[in-house]
């Protein structure tokens, strides 16, 4: 009969856990509607902290447009410093399954070349904690989602969800075992990422510390990305953003020559 009762008392909790019926499909349909800005564009810093405190930056213009309602284009063309300045990255990203496709422009060498991403998790993005593949879009039909106790940070009620690769080859793609994102009960927003290595162990938190909204959506003005294993930090600042419309040949590697 004991066992009979604990048993119960176990089938409560973990109904009542969840008792407000909202699933994972619905947080991250939600989440996935605060994205979908149009057009967007502006510029950016990223600060480069060091766990000593020293400060290097980074400064590009930033362009992101949706092409219908599986793709995202984002350009970025860096401006500072000057051994930077004139390089570009185009990145083109899927939500439907196709793969998703990177460019880098030299200008010293005047060369486009190909960034692939199936390996390494793509590599870092300009000497900062983000890597490229942080820039790309989950294919959602890749991962495993299951939601956990939701969680306070900050002061914010927050779902819990632990997304992780179906295969060997999603997470390396990705470079993480998985990450768990907690999405404001407000809004919907994804406001931290915690990624987790191929050990379990977490090695970065992704934070967003301020926002812009535009009802129905929400842009992060300020972001950080702190790498809990070597104290090493960045914090991304956009600047100036605007929703006027980009032509599509912005998202072309012959815009990326030319400008």
């Amino acid at each position: 009969m004991r066992k009979l009762s604990a048993l119960a008392l176990i089938l409560f909790a973990a109904a009542a856990l969840y008792a407000d019926g909202v699933t994972v499909d619905q947080i991250l349909d939600n989440f996935d509607k605060t994205l979908g800005i149009p057009s967007i564009q502006g510029s950016f810093k990223v600060q480069l902290i060091s766990s000593s405190g020293e400060v290097r930056e980074i400064q590009a213009r930033a362009y992101q447009k949706y092409v219908g309602g599986s793709q995202i284009n984002r350009l970025f063309i860096f401006d500072f410093p000057p051994s930077v300045r004139g390089t570009s990255l185009l990145v083109h990203s899927f939500f439907d399954g196709r793969p998703n496709t990177m460019w880098i422009y030299l200008p010293a060498v005047r060369r486009v070349r190909r960034i692939a991403l199936e390996s390494s998790g793509g590599g870092y993005f300009m000497g900062s904690d983000f890597t490229y593949a942080d820039l790309i879009n989950n294919d959602n039909a890749k991962m495993s989602f299951e939601r956990l106790p939701d969680e306070r940070h900050n002061g914010v009620d927050s779902y819990a969800i632990k997304a992780e690769g179906q295969s060997a080859e999603v997470k390396q793609e990705r470079g993480y075992a998985y990450v768990v994102s907690l999405y404001r009960k407000d809004n919907f927003f994804m406001h931290v990422r915690k990624y987790y290595d191929f050990n379990g162990e977490l090695v970065k938190i992704y934070e967003v510390q301020d926002y812009l909204s535009l009802p129905p959506y929400i842009y992060p003005t300020k972001i950080s990305m702190t790498n809990v294993q070597t104290g090493h930090r960045s914090v991304l600042l956009a600047e100036g953003a605007n929703v006027d419309p980009i032509p599509d040949d912005y998202f072309t590697t012959r815009y990326m020559q030319n400008n």
